[in-house]
């Protein structure tokens, strides 16, 4: 019984994965259960038993999504003590590594956001998500509710950042982030945004 719960296990994971791999490279539409199925090499009938409808696989990988992007997060934070970083240092090397996964573009969160507009299971990941990426802020802003504000303000700047098309992280995105970061009276180092900005 053992082995068979553990094989199980390890194909609900691999659903997860595929998944999460589906909707972060072709979009939430792309991420049926057959295609999922195909993905992660397991049968159709597998993901149906693990997975009794397309809804409850979605709801499933976008709540791994989250708690893997706060993960890492919370290591982020850890790695800005240790190492010395600035907050913005630390920010841009957020968007630049992917962090919403070792192996997916780092959109996951986005794609949550944007299909919680239609589809009301998602709505309670999308604000637990902005709930524990807020906490990180709280400290650092007052009042501590605000955190909810920046959070969702820089969510957007990597929405429109990701919407370039850039491999890397742009000097726009940078000038950017000191704004906002200034403008809710947490300091950084780069005292004049405008200098990083792109040549027209």
């Amino acid at each position: 019984m053992d082995g068979r719960h553990s094989r199980s296990a390890r194909t609900r994971a691999a659903l997860l994965d595929a998944a999460i791999e589906i909707i972060c490279t072709e979009g939430v539409a792309a991420a049926t259960q057959r295609a999922v199925a195909a993905r992660a090499g397991t049968s159709l009938a597998s993901t149906t038993y693990h997975f009794s409808t397309a809804d409850d696989l979605l709801v499933a990988a976008f709540e791994l999504t989250c708690s893997r992007t706060l993960a890492d997060f919370r290591r982020l934070e850890q790695e800005v003590v240790a190492r010395r970083m600035t907050l913005l240092d630390a920010a841009m090397e957020l968007v630049g590594r992917a962090p919403y996964g070792t192996h997916v573009p780092a959109d996951g969160v986005i794609q949550l956001t944007l299909t919680a507009i239609h589809e009301p299971r998602l709505r309670p990941i999308a604000d637990a998500f902005v709930e524990g990426f807020s906490a990180l802020f709280r400290p650092l802003v007052q009042p501590p509710a605000a955190a909810d504000t920046l959070v969702r303000a820089l969510s957007g700047l990597i929405l429109h950042e990701m919407a370039r098309g850039a491999a890397t992280p742009t000097a726009t995105m940078r000038a950017d982030m000191a704004r906002l970061f200034a403008a809710f009276g947490i300091p950084v180092t780069d005292t004049d945004p405008a200098r990083h900005e792109e040549p027209e």
